[in-house]
């Protein structure tokens, strides 16, 4: 039985989803998380409940679940691949193996997420799936964020070390990730080619990697994680309005950093700090009590501080 829960907006340039997964809470708890970001989302519980779906509409992103009553979530992804091989697909998953992770990026797999992720983790990989696709969307929509020339330039001397202390064995990969990683504080496009290359690896085998493991990251974090609680607590006393004083004053949406390269957003289910409520974490500083004009405050002072710094 196919569950759909097409969310009614105006405008059709909207990015459209499918979700297909057979546990109707997961699958109605990321429809949920992607319609707040105003994806227009259907939801299928069987593998070919979403190949029906594909006959009837165009989708730009699947998100697919791999264990399924019916058909194998791979065998969906073959063939929505062959036949539309357009859309992008983002595999979802709670028994995570580094050899499906492979599996799927060979059949064309954007992103590959382990069950369970975060909001923020989810979210960044929908927008990441999509970003290289063309929608009329506002301006608050989520663009990845370029890497900046000096990325590149560390890169550069980053692999050249590694390629005189390494002997490009497939067995050294993620000690070397984690040599780029510890560099830039994220792992570029650029990096995961030219590692590919110099353990003769493919590069989706390496991508299959990054992705298996949550502690590399594929985009850039800024110098200071900022993190708000959706709680029940923090959401009746106004979380809502910090999230829209970070979305306004400083262009964040939840998993996106500034262009700066000065402050990461994230969010959070709950801090268990509902006394304090609403609460906002700065790195590892609590900051209870936060409305709006306290949240313009903790962030002047941070950057003010960090030019301090800087001149030092």
């Amino acid at each position: 039985m196919q569950i759909q829960e097409a969310l009614d907006f105006q405008d059709p340039s909207w990015p459209q989803v499918l979700i297909m997964e057979d546990e109707a809470s997961v699958a109605k708890g990321l429809g949920m998380v992607l319609s707040e970001e105003g994806y227009q989302v259907d939801l299928a519980m069987t593998g070919r409940s979403a190949l029906d779906s594909f006959n009837q509409k165009m989708f730009d992103l699947l998100v697919a679940d791999l264990r399924l009553p019916d058909i194998d979530g791979m065998e969906v992804i073959k063939q929505v691949k062959r036949r539309r091989p357009e859309t992008e697909v983002l595999v979802i998953t709670g028994y995570s193996t580094v050899n499906t992770a492979v599996e799927a990026m060979k059949l064309g797999a954007f992103d590959y997420l382990a069950k369970p992720f975060t909001e923020n983790e989810f979210l960044s990989a929908v927008k990441g799936a999509l970003v290289t696709k063309e929608f009329s969307a506002p301006d608050s929509a989520a663009v990845a964020l370029e890497s900046l020339p000096e990325d590149y330039l560390r890169l550069t001397e980053v692999m050249n070390q590694i390629r005189h202390t390494f002997a490009g064995q497939q067995h050294e990969v993620i000690t070397i990730l984690q040599k780029v990683q510890n560099a830039l504080g994220y792992i570029p496009t650029e990096a995961l080619l030219q590692i590919a290359d110099f353990t003769r690896m493919p590069e989706a085998a390496v991508y299959g990697i990054v992705t298996f493991y949550e502690r590399f990251r594929l985009l850039p974090v800024g110098r200071h994680v900022v993190k708000v609680c959706r709680g029940t607590a923090c959401h009746v006393k106004g979380a809502g309005t910090i999230l829209n004083e970070l979305e306004h004053r400083y262009k964040l949406s939840p998993g996106e950093t500034s262009k700066d390269r000065m402050f990461t957003l994230e969010t959070v289910a709950c801090f268990g700090s509902c006394a304090i409520a609403p609460v906002m974490v700065v790195d590892d500083k609590v900051c209870a009590d936060m409305d709006p004009d306290k949240v313009g405050k903790v962030l002047n002072d941070i950057a003010q501080n960090d030019s301090k710094t800087d001149l030092h």
